[in-house]
């Protein structure tokens, strides 16, 4: 049985608007234990993805204040939930990026990080 991103991927989604400040985006990283956020732009009812936020993004940061649209990864690599695990692994060491945003129909519905990928290691070979 093939396995999919959606079979691993975390669910829920939290984001950031590019409004928010790096105090901000910290304290709810640190409160929620994300590594990375999704930054959308909301315009009404359109919302559109800006960028992604690292912890690592801010952990330089020492101005709370500053927008996180200023420290913010504009690139941000995106799939499917339906992707093979094995695909996502191997988009991620070619880019050598350590999120993955997936995307269903426009809507993010999950994220997968390269900590998901010791859970998979840890389940499937392991056990």
């Amino acid at each position: 049985m093939t396995k999919r991103v959606k079979d691993f991927m975390s669910t829920p989604v939290t984001s950031c608007t590019i409004e928010a400040n790096v105090g901000k985006v910290r304290d709810l990283m640190q409160m929620k234990g994300f590594s990375a956020l999704p930054v959308v732009d909301i315009q009404g009812e359109q919302i559109t993805m800006r960028g992604i936020v690292t912890y690592r993004d801010i952990a330089g940061v020492y101005d709370d204040t500053i927008n996180v649209q200023q420290v913010m990864t504009q690139r941000v690599w995106a799939i499917p939930p339906k992707t093979k695990i094995e695909t996502a692994a191997d988009l991620m060491c070619r880019k050598e990026i350590h999120h993955l945003v997936v995307i269903d129909n426009g809507q993010v519905v999950g994220m997968l990080s390269s900590a998901d990928f010791v859970s998979i290691v840890a389940k499937y070979q392991f056990c």
